[in-house]
């Protein structure tokens, strides 16, 4: 193990405040509530629970797309280095761009040069470099829109990438792909899922959210094979009934 981990979360909480139309702001919603985990560099971290735990806004959070109420995020990195990928993800590509155009986007908004060379850097790791980059991405296949999307995050060269349920809804097949090529590219993941079968196969470590707290966390065969709480037994059966 390093001597520090790539990240680290520590008493994070997140309450979303409801204002009201006459003014002033009603109890807030908390979303997330003391949730604390590290993440060592090439790990991967599976984050699951049910609809409402809290899984997507800490991953807004982490990839500063929303801002924490309280605690701390550090990260050994910059915060351009946390990317994020969000569910359904084949569904954000424009579908008036290019191959190109979608994986370049990135470095427009930034303003970095050279950018079709990094552009074809990116597809090449998600085993994209043969296809003609100058097609409208509405064109492609369903699993090929999954590599543009993953190349998108990846030409910003990130240390951490976040995927926000985007392995879900995927058939078995398409699924399995998309893991083998996490799995090749070897980065350090963060995956938001509510399927703990999903988790336990890609995963270093498993954490579960419930109601915006953090009630189990550890190594993903100790979590799948011992679980502790209750909910986490019911994932786990569940996830063996849809098996069978």
């Amino acid at each position: 193990m390093s001597a520090s981990p790539l990240l680290a979360v520590r008493s994070l909480g997140k309450t979303y405040q409801r204002r009201r139309w006459w003014g002033g702001t009603e109890p807030g919603v908390t979303a997330l509530c003391d949730v604390s985990f590290t993440l060592e560099a090439g790990h991967t971290l599976a984050m699951v629970g049910p609809s409402g735990s809290g899984k997507s806004t800490l991953a807004r959070c982490l990839a500063r797309f929303e801002q924490p109420t309280c605690g701390e995020i550090d990260f050994a990195g910059d915060p351009l280095e946390i990317q994020l990928i969000f569910q359904q993800p084949a569904a954000s590509l424009n579908p008036r761009f290019t191959a190109a155009e979608v994986v370049e986007e990135p470095l427009v908004i930034q303003g970095r040069g050279d950018r079709r060379a990094q552009a074809n850097r990116a597809l090449e790791q998600v085993g994209l470099g043969g296809i003609d980059v100058r097609k409208p991405s509405r064109q492609f296949s369903g699993g090929e829109k999954q590599r543009l999307a993953i190349a998108r995050a990846l030409v910003l060269h990130p240390k951490l990438l976040v995927l926000d349920e985007s392995l879900t809804g995927l058939d078995p097949a398409l699924q399995s792909q998309m893991v083998a090529l996490l799995k090749q590219i070897g980065l350090t993941y963060i995956v938001i899922s509510h399927d703990l079968a999903l988790a336990a196969e890609l995963a270093t470590e498993i954490a579960v959210m419930e109601s915006g707290r953090l009630i189990e966390y550890g190594p993903a065969a100790e979590v799948w094979n011992a679980p502790r709480q209750g909910l986490t037994r019911e994932l786990v059966a569940a996830a063996r009934a849809l098996a069978v």
